[in-house]
């Protein structure tokens, strides 16, 4: 559930980092155009390799974009931390999102065991010490020549690079009390 929630939140600051990063033509264009945050739906995770140090894995999103522009060419490379503990990675992870649809987004992600343990046991705490929430630091760089579209051929291309250090609060699973008869 904590990946889950993290990751959601991941590409939720990706895309508004993208949106803070853009300049030129195509910035004056969606500055004036009303934009609809687009939304994002958890579709499960897959195990692609495990080793004895380490798991890759993907996690799977639906985002739906309700706007007229799409987002492409974009790349971002990403660790999670959890009181100063590396616990996840990617690297050049591709961002696109389609115009006025849904769009399956694939986020690969590497867990080395060694670096788990430690962000394991802060968690455990915290949850057994009541807290209802832990912060994870998300530092990524978001770089690309992306392209804003409406229609194919009709492309604005933004050349950036931005670095984000964001950290959020991703609320623990509680125990749910059972009703009993």
């Amino acid at each position: 559930m904590l990946k889950m929630n993290c990751s959601q939140n991941i590409v939720r600051v990706v895309i508004v980092a993208l949106i803070f990063a853009l300049h030129g033509c195509a910035y004056t264009r969606l500055a004036t155009t009303h934009l609809e945050k687009p939304t994002f739906t958890y579709t499960g995770t897959d195990l692609i390799e495990a080793s004895q140090s380490r798991a890759m894995v993907n996690f799977h999103f639906s985002a739906h974009n309700p706007n007229k522009y799409g987002l492409k060419n974009v790349t971002c490379s990403y660790e999670l931390f959890v009181e100063e503990k590396k616990f996840l990675t990617g690297t050049d992870v591709p961002l696109e999102l389609g115009p006025n649809g849904d769009t399956e987004i694939k986020i690969p992600a590497t867990i080395a065991y060694a670096e788990f343990a430690p962000v394991l046991r802060s968690v455990l705490r915290r949850f057994l010490s009541g807290r209802k929430t832990i912060p994870i630091t998300i530092d990524a760089v978001i770089t690309g020549r992306p392209a804003l579209y409406g229609e194919p051929g009709n492309e604005s291309p933004i050349s950036f690079e931005r670095r984000v250090v964001n950290t959020i609060d991703i609320p623990l699973q509680q125990e749910r009390k059972s009703k009993t008869p």
